[in-house]
């Protein structure tokens, strides 16, 4: 048997060693011109791996399936059971490695909804959470924080617009604003006040999400 030193390295404490960190997001959702399919999935690993590197929690990957509200039809996603089976199978091979404690990190609106099932896994000796940013889509927040990932085009940002790509803000999905008030909301904001790459904007939200969850995790240790 090896002796492994908990102690090494730059961490917060030995027992961090307990805390595993999950990215979540969507590989297959339409934001626009100027960001990527896999927008959420970026920034939630991007995001995830950060907080990893701080705290010294264990990076744990990220779940490749992610669901949706049926009525927002902006790209492909799957079943709340297939995210909640992707997540049992991280966090029963997490827990072959001495994590407790589990950090959702989730960058998708739609992953939401899998809250209900994932409180049914937690138990007296496993502990799962998820803490989840929800922007409007592809719109002025997200092409920002894009921007700061680096996972944004600029060249495309002129194209970038609600008329053309309904998906940006909700603003052509209609039965999704029809069904729900908050995403018809968030529409009105978009045809109203457009949207536009704020960069300075930008890298504070990033920031100030990484050291959001990096808090999140001292609270867990």
């Amino acid at each position: 048997m090896v002796d492994l030193r908990y102690s090494s390295g730059n961490i917060f404490s030995e027992s961090v060693h307990e805390i595993g960190i999950i990215a979540l997001g969507s590989f297959l959702e339409n934001h626009g011109s100027a960001l990527p399919i896999d927008t959420d999935a970026k920034i939630a690993s991007y995001i995830a791996l950060n907080v990893s590197i701080i705290t010294g929690a264990k990076f744990l990957g990220i779940v490749l399936p992610s669901t949706e509200y049926s009525y927002v039809k902006h790209g492909i996603h799957d079943s709340i059971e297939d995210v909640i089976n992707y997540i049992k199978y991280l966090v029963e091979n997490g827990r072959k490695i001495g994590i407790k404690k589990f950090l959702i990190i989730n960058c998708h609106g739609g992953n939401t909804i899998i809250e209900d099932e994932l409180l049914k896994l937690n138990s007296k000796d496993c502990f799962i959470t998820m803490n989840s940013v929800c922007l409007t889509h592809a719109s002025t927040e997200e092409v920002s924080l894009g921007y700061a990932v680096g996972i944004l085009s600029e060249d495309k940002m002129k194209d970038h617009d609600p008329k053309v790509y309904g998906e940006i803000g909700m603003v052509g999905l209609t039965e999704a604003r029809e069904k729900n008030e908050a995403i018809d909301l968030e529409a009105k904001s978009v045809e109203e006040n457009g949207v536009f790459l704020d960069k300075v904007n930008g890298k504070s939200l990033l920031n100030d999400l990484i050291n959001n969850y990096v808090e999140i995790v001292k609270n867990m240790i």
